[in-house]
């Protein structure tokens, strides 16, 4: 899994190519973590490069999600397969994500708000 951060104003897009397994996992999620101690609540995970995403990788976006929107943040997710589509649907989580087509749009989306 290789992560790739990226902070444009307000929005730190995280860039994901792998698989989304144990080890990426506690990578997104010291990432994510590292966000909310630095104040930086507008999230973007680019999945289009990400070929797997164990339940725990779901699991770990859920819980920072809800973190994030206590806070008053978010994550848009953008770039999802098929795979990823039917993998949220079946966890029960697609109504939970925003999703969009490039990191343009979601970033738009936080700017827009702002």
């Amino acid at each position: 899994m290789r992560i790739e951060r990226v902070e444009l104003g307000a929005v730190t897009v995280f860039r994901l190519a792998g698989d989304l397994d144990e080890r990426g996992v506690d990578a997104l999620r010291t990432g994510l973590y590292e966000c909310l101690t630095q104040g930086r609540f507008q999230i973007v995970l680019s999945l289009g490069e990400v070929g797997f995403i164990s339940y725990l990788g779901v699991g770990v976006m859920v819980e920072r999600l809800r973190k994030l929107r206590d806070l008053g943040g978010d994550i848009k997710l953008v770039g999802i397969n098929l795979y990823t589509e039917r993998l949220f649907r079946m966890v029960g989580v697609t109504s939970l994500f925003e999703t969009y087509d490039n990191e343009t749009q979601a970033i738009g989306v936080f700017q827009e708000a702002a």
